[in-house]
């Protein structure tokens, strides 16, 4: 339910859950910014259950819980371990 940054071969599928501002100040090129409550209350609307999806955080704890969470719903997420911060660039 975790994955490291550098085993992601499909960046396009990297979800950053965190709010917008934060998104904007530092984020990984090709990646997608829906804030954590947007995609949990509706993650029909951003995600589907055939696709494998990487979700980003700052430090990769609530991206793992909301994996979890999704996960339980049928959706295939991954954490990404250690979030923006533990990426290095």
């Amino acid at each position: 339910m975790q994955i490291e940054y550098k085993n992601i071969i499909d960046k396009s599928k990297i979800i950053d859950i965190r709010n917008s501002i934060s998104y904007l100040d530092k984020n990984i090129k090709g990646s997608v910014n829906v804030p954590r409550l947007m995609l949990m209350s509706s993650p029909d609307l951003y995600i589907n259950k055939c696709d494998t999806y990487y979700l980003i955080c700052d430090k990769g704890t609530v991206s793992l819980s909301c994996a979890k969470i999704l996960n339980a719903l049928g959706y295939k997420c991954y954490s990404v371990i250690g979030g923006i911060e533990g990426i290095k660039n």
